[in-house]
């Protein structure tokens, strides 16, 4: 989207094109293309792999280097340590009562509760709408829904929540100054497009892909190594992967990839699955094969992708060669709480923020909800912590408890 966006505004000097992959083996395999979505500037002199926010996406376009090379090089012009990604192409700055951090299930159902409460809110998303629900194949348990793709289910709540509530995509939030907490200061949230005075902060920041932390998952990300089947799937058809993980994300992701034609192998540490009863007979239907009692003690490969596992049975402790194609890392979630850290926000034990039944967090003003506190992480009581966390919001603006 960004490269026809910059296509469409500079026709002379962007050319951009979209290649469906599928369709496109000789020109996937060319480019070492093993995640979506895979971004090739100029014939390959520079690759931006994942999602990246506008601002982003132009400058490694005009530089043909990562974000990340350029700032450690001093490269961008004007840039400097001491300042922060608000200070460029910022937008003017806005005053609301509340600013939504998150944009999944719990956010766009606080944006709505919000406005319709009569408070001023916005929704800001650095990434994609949907959060972890728009990467799901089949969402099956969602009332109303007998099954439908989470992408499409996004799709439908994220458009009534713009009924109500600006919601911004690829912004995030670089920094929070709280202000004096007991006086009732205006909160000062920095972006990487603008500067916003709230007086309350919902965080539903969510969580993120755990990582196996073998040797070589870092070294092959994006080129075997991959952690949304939904996303990557396809271009495994025909091959042959592992699905590393036993609770419901591994199993769906299992099923999902065997359905698309590609030959799966569940690897799990366990000698039983976390998983739901249905996934797991689906499974057993579906005659995936399951190595019990095997962990992956490292991820082996040639300069380009992934070639093979090298697992081991807790058992007896014996080692063997797994080869792949491919590899989908599926074991649980990290709370995304790098904001609620430097806001001194408290954590439960497990990482997840702590929140009473209110979705109050320990700091006056600042909430909580969704997947980033953990609990049972659903669709369902997603969307009912954040219409709580906003009526919260909502009885606190109207009568400061924190003001001395």
């Amino acid at each position: 989207m960004n490269a026809i966006k910059c296509a469409i505004a500079k026709p002379g000097l962007v050319k951009a094109e979209c290649i469906e992959m599928n369709e496109n083996p000789e020109i996937t395999e060319r480019f070492n293309v093993g995640s979506v979505p895979h971004t090739v500037f100029n014939e390959g002199a520079h690759d931006g792999l994942g999602l990246m926010p506008e601002e982003r996406f132009v400058v490694e376009m005009m530089y043909l280097k990562s974000a990340e090379d350029l700032l450690a090089d001093g490269e961008l012009p004007g840039m400097d340590d001491k300042k922060t990604s608000s200070q460029y192409g910022s937008i003017e700055p806005g005053e609301v009562d509340l600013v939504i951090v998150g944009a999944g299930p719990a956010g766009l159902t606080a944006g709505i509760y919000a406005v319709r409460a009569g408070l001023k809110a916005v929704v800001l998303e650095k990434s994609i709408v949907g959060g972890q629900v728009a990467l799901t194949p089949v969402v099956e348990n969602y009332p109303g829904f007998a099954t439908v793709p989470g992408k499409q289910l996004m799709d439908i709540m994220s458009e009534h929540a713009r009924e109500y509530v600006p919601v911004h995509e690829g912004e995030g939030v670089d920094t929070i100054d709280m202000g004096d907490i007991e006086a009732g200061e205006t909160i000062t949230v920095n972006t990487n497009r603008g500067v916003y005075s709230t007086k309350a902060i919902l965080l539903t920041t969510g969580a993120a892909y755990r990582q196996l932390g073998a040797p070589g998952e870092t070294t092959y990300f994006g080129r075997g190594i991959n952690y949304c089947a939904s996303c990557d799937g396809y271009l495994y058809k025909g091959k042959a992967v592992a699905i590393i993980g036993g609770g419901n994300t591994a199993l769906t992701d299992a099923l999902h990839l065997k359905n698309l034609g590609v030959s799966v192998t569940i690897i799990h540490r366990s000698d039983s699955f976390r998983a739901q009863k249905p996934l797991q007979d689906s499974v057993d239907h579906e005659k995936i094969p399951v190595l019990w009692n095997t962990v992956v003690e490292e991820i082996e490969g040639d300069e380009k992708r992934v070639n093979n596992l090298r697992i081991r049975n807790t058992k007896d402790d014996t080692v063997t060669d797994l080869p792949v194609d491919g590899a989908f890392v599926a074991i649980g979630q990290v709370a995304a709480t790098d904001l609620a850290k430097t806001l001194n926000v408290a954590l439960k034990d497990d990482g997840f923020i702590e929140v009473d039944a209110a979705m109050r967090t320990n700091i006056p003003r600042v909430y909580a909800a969704g997947d980033v506190i953990g609990g049972l992480q659903q669709i369902v009581t997603a969307i009912g912590e954040g219409s709580i966390a906003a009526m919260s919001a909502f009885e606190d603006i109207s009568h400061p408890y924190w003001k001395k």
